[in-house]
């Protein structure tokens, strides 16, 4: 990891290390994934209060926001030395964007190192250095291990695990993803996270930065626990955290920046059994989020397996939305998707539609796809009833983006010829860029579903936590 040439950022008289990460900028998806530039990431802990000091190698003026707004973070600008000063007060993810800069920071919470944890001191850790991580550029979890990256630390690596109990990955160290080969074309990616047939894991604080592919691939597993994860991704196949065939997962106080879908939830077959999958109990809940490409928060497409259920999404923002819907159910296969909750969100930008991409925000769909639908396994379709999105606010974005609910009736010959459809749609108190969304929404789309329900009432959004910093009789701030 590079340096970032033209941002230093400064807390207590401490220079924090800023380097150097990959975004992409495109809205078309592409194999080769064009459109990759470079940002600013930095990460430290923080017990307290701190102001931090951006100094610039360009002048920001005043054109600078800080996201998410609801924090209300306050900054000022010192156009004579290019210096950006702002208090934080709470830990958790900020973006300090300017007109041609973006710095992704991440403030972390003061943790002690587990007991008994195989410890990451700050540096670079390769396969060429760490005797620790094996040939193929692994580190192979057994039951009850536990890895903890220190702050500073930085692992080329992937971290997997295969049938495995009681493990853990914590600490507010990177993973960089950045030397691996992403090749479409020769099926080469490498996954930083890889959990398969796991139990009782706990992943936490860490950040994830230019992930070969998808960033977390979490499968077969239960009881699952995910909280201030971070993940910033550029290269095709960018999901951020993907949950496939799992049961109770809690996904917390995390970021994800991604070129593909930022949260996903799919149902695939068991490769070992071969039976089809099942999910329950899936929450996501006071995330930020950042779809260059692709849906923010997704069920689908592969829903392979009838059982899907109590699947939520709750006090999550949208910082940016660029390409395809906010909110997505895509049943492509047999699933019967039930008890959704899409609840206390804030889409902070709504700019839908670009490049290959819709300017649709709500998508909620039962159809075959004949390209996810049969990748895996060739199935019937299913259904999609009771879903729930309540206190929603689009604060901006393109107007009257459109609004799906649309089932279907199966025409494939070898099943029968019936209509799947989508049932038990309730919008409630949901705003679109200063508009109650009602029945007379202008652009809405119904077919093959029941008409939804509407409670027209004041929208609030998201909200935040903070931190009691009164017991602190000075700032404490930890930095390597």
């Amino acid at each position: 990891m590079k340096p970032y040439p033209t941002l230093r950022l400064f807390a207590g008289g401490e220079q924090i290390p800023v380097y150097t990460v990959k975004v992409n900028s495109s809205r078309t998806w592409s194999k080769d994934a064009k459109g990759r530039s470079e940002d600013a990431v930095a990460s430290f802990s923080l017990k307290g209060k701190a102001t931090l000091k951006l100094q610039c190698a360009f002048n920001p003026k005043e054109d600078v926001t800080i996201r998410p707004l609801g924090r209300n973070v306050p900054w000022s600008v010192d156009s004579s030395r290019w210096v950006i000063s702002f208090t934080i007060s709470t830990p958790g993810q900020y973006l300090i964007e300017t007109r041609s800069r973006t710095l992704h920071l991440f403030v972390n919470p003061f943790k002690d190192i587990p007991a008994g944890a195989t410890v990451f001191s700050p540096g670079l850790h390769s396969k060429e250095n760490d005797p620790r991580i094996n040939s193929n550029d692994e580190i192979v979890l057994r039951n009850g291990d536990k890895i903890y990256l220190e702050e500073g630390a930085i692992l080329r690596a992937k971290i997997r695990a295969n049938g495995a109990y009681n493990v853990s990955v914590e600490g507010p160290g990177f993973l960089d993803g950045s030397s691996f080969i992403r090749d479409v074309d020769k099926g080469i990616a490498n996954v930083p996270i890889d959990f398969q047939f796991c139990r009782n894991v706990k992943l936490e604080d860490f950040a994830l930065l230019d992930p070969a592919g998808w960033a977390f691939n979490l499968y077969c597993s239960e009881k699952m626990s995910l909280k201030n994860v971070k993940v910033i991704s550029s290269r095709s196949n960018g999901d951020g955290i993907s949950v496939q065939s799992c049961k109770d997962v809690d996904v917390s106080y995390s970021f994800v920046r991604s070129w593909d879908d930022s949260l996903v939830v799919k149902n695939y077959v068991d490769y070992k059994t071969g039976k089809e999958g099942e999910t329950s109990s899936i929450h996501f809940s006071d995330c930020l989020l950042y779809t260059d490409l692709a849906q923010s928060m997704e069920i689908g497409y592969e829903t392979i397996g009838e059982k899907m259920e109590d699947i939520s999404f709750e006090n999550i923002t949208v910082l940016h939305a660029f390409h395809k819907p906010v909110f997505s159910i895509h049943n492509g296969n047999n699933a019967d998707i039930r008890n959704v909750v899409y609840r206390d969100i804030t889409v902070e930008e709504a700019s839908l539609g670009q490049g290959d991409g819709d300017n649709t925000l709500f998508d909620f769909d039962v159809s075959h796809s004949p390209i996810w639908s049969d990748a895996h396994k060739i199935t019937p379709l299913g259904s999609i009833s009771g879903v729930t999105c309540s206190n929603i606010k689009v604060l901006s974005g393109k107007e009257n983006p459109r609004i799906k609910i649309s089932g279907s009736i199966e025409k494939r010959p070898q099943y029968p010829n019936e209509e799947h459809r989508v049932t038990g749609v309730r919008f409630e108190n949901v705003e679109i860029c200063g508009e109650k969304l009602s029945a007379s929404y202008p652009n809405m789309v119904i077919s093959h579903a029941d008409a939804p329900t509407f409670l027209e009432g004041e929208a609030t959004g998201a909200s935040y936590p903070s931190s009691d910093v009164s017991s602190f009789g000075s700032k404490l701030i930890r930095v390597k």
